[in-house]
């Protein structure tokens, strides 16, 4: 068995068409297919929206004292 991942393009009419090497004898095969859209949009993976976030924690805070104030902290 040989898994192979590729993109393909689906056309006007519908249909997906794929041209696929392998290393398989000629002769029958069985062929298991997912079909997935693929996003047109790029994700954001910058830090930038992150910058900050905990910019109200701990200053100059011992990080285990700070731990232990919000675990002995009574939930709400």
């Amino acid at each position: 068995m040989q898994t192979i991942q590729m993109q393909g393009t689906v056309g006007e009419d519908g249909k997906l068409r794929l041209e696929v090497p392998c290393q398989l004898p000629p002769g029958p095969a069985e062929v298991v297919v997912i079909v997935q859209p693929q996003s047109t949009v790029k994700e954001n993976r910058s830090w930038s929206k992150y910058y900050g976030i905990a910019r109200d924690i701990g200053h100059g805070q011992d990080a285990q004292e700070y731990v232990d104030q919000l675990r002995n902290e009574k939930p709400s």
